[in-house]
């Protein structure tokens, strides 16, 4: 437990804190001996930009308050997932591979926020290539994760431009062949354009085309006298690393498959798509948490900002334990107290324990405008679920893993009388247990849908 009266929003914990990771004693001679480390002119601008806006007031948005920021936020997660890792310490304090090690921090929190344990990878024996690190899902999965940053750029940024475009897909080419000759298992690679301009919307979409192409030419690489090997790609720009004056910051992430025929864009039947959906979730579960390491809250409460009136107080919401009025399905109104919530769009799937019979219900509720925007960008967690951020993936297979969920501890009886007027029902009852619950998330998915 921590605390001081010096913290009036969570950016003041993590500057603190990011201060005690690093080493107070640390941070004390290296701004003597090595005052042109990246960290202190990030710490210098923190400070002219509190100067400016005078005490008990949000920061603005800038590129080296951003970015400072956000690294503090990266460690806290580390931290609180388990432990920043020693050699990665090492590189933040070093002058030269800050800006490295910086993006190699942020990659790891998502890591961390979805739930993975964090090892590096100089904690393994002999002489094969390593990661950066590896990350361990509780279910198991481990991750070989490569994290690298693009330090400059011959070309302007001009999308328009064969000679951006053209350095820009040979970067990735250049960066997925090194990565593929490692021969790393269940790989992961991070690529950050570092593009320093500011990125209109217009030309989001037109990045996104590039960079696809980009990485999907690359798939005609030989590695070793064959193909690669498939792989995940995310590729990043984070304007606040790369331009401390910014002031419009803006976020690009993208995630595709390299060489992964079951990671492609394109139609496909709701079941194939919930097949892949169960191979790939652990990854896309990441890539969610990703948007929310972007971001650094502001309430010590955890209240997102969409959940705030003008005078930053929390609006009324729906909450886990709750009671509330619903629609009986003979017309009527109940009161039940939530039990469960998922969320689609603008509305809401609640399980509700009506306090008149004491049964267990389900109901549709239309959410407040204020309350779909949060749930689209931060999960079931802000009506009091304690859970990780929702899988963002489309509808139906947000559903698929919020019921997976809930089904979690049901019996297989449970299970049946979910799906009991099913019209395939025998078949289901030759199932397992864990194939039945499957079956079930997937079939009430389909059906909410």
């Amino acid at each position: 437990m921590v605390h001081s009266p010096s913290w009036q929003f969570v950016s003041d914990f993590l500057i603190d804190n990011l201060m005690t990771v690093f080493g107070r004693e640390w941070g004390a001679n290296a701004s003597q001996t090595i005052a042109d480390h990246m960290l202190f002119s990030w710490l210098d601008g923190l400070g002219e930009a509190r100067k400016e806006v005078g005490e008990g007031v949000l920061l603005p948005p800038r590129g080296n308050v951003s970015a400072l920021t956000r690294l503090a936020y990266a460690l806290y997660l580390l931290e609180h997932n388990d432990k920043p890792q020693q050699n990665l310490l090492t590189r933040l304090r070093h002058p030269v591979n800050f800006a490295p090690a910086v993006y190699e921090a942020l990659v790891a929190s998502a890591f961390a926020l979805a739930g993975a344990r964090i090892d590096g990878a100089e904690d393994e024996t002999g002489g094969a290539p390593k990661p950066e690190f590896f990350a361990t899902f509780r279910n198991g999965l481990i991750y070989a994760v490569e994290a690298k940053r693009k330090k400059s750029w011959k070309s302007p940024f001009d999308l328009n431009s064969d000679a951006f475009v053209d350095e820009l897909q040979g970067w990735l080419r250049d960066k997925l062949y090194k990565a593929s000759k490692k021969a790393l298992a269940n790989p992961v690679y991070w690529f950050e354009l570092g593009i320093d301009a500011e990125i209109n919307p217009d030309e989001v979409d037109r990045l996104r085309q590039v960079v696809v192409a980009g990485v999907t030419n690359a798939e005609t690489i030989t590695v070793n006298g064959g193909p690669p090997s498939p792989a995940y790609v995310f590729v990043t720009n984070n304007q606040d690393l790369v331009n401390e004056e910014a002031s419009n910051l803006g976020f690009f992430a993208l995630l595709m498959g390299f060489a992964m025929d079951n990671f492609r864009e394109g139609v496909v039947d709701i079941e194939t798509a919930m097949d892949n959906h169960d191979i790939h979730r652990p990854i896309r579960w990441v890539h969610d948490c990703l948007s929310l390491v972007q971001r650094v809250p502001n309430s010590f409460e955890g209240v997102p900002d969409e959940l705030l009136d003008d005078q930053g107080q929390p609006i009324d919401t729906l909450r886990i334990g709750k009671l509330i009025p619903y629609p009986r399905s003979d017309g009527t109104e109940g009161v039940g107290r939530i039990r469960e919530i998922a969320t689609l769009d603008q509305q809401a799937m609640v399980v509700l324990v009506d306090e008149q019979t004491n049964q267990q219900v389900f109901a549709k509720l239309l959410l407040k405008p204020q309350e779909a925007e949060a749930a689209k960008k931060f999960g079931n967690a802000i009506f009091g679920k304690p859970e990780g951020p929702q899988r963002v993936i489309g509808d139906r297979l947000r559903l698929y893993d919020r019921m997976l969920e809930i089904y979690a501890d049901y019996d297989r009886k449970s299970l049946l009388n979910q799906i009991r007027k099913h019209p395939n029902l025998i078949d289901f009852e030759n199932l397992d247990t864990e194939n039945l619950r499957i079956r079930v998330a997937r079939e009430i998915a389909k059906s909410i849908g």
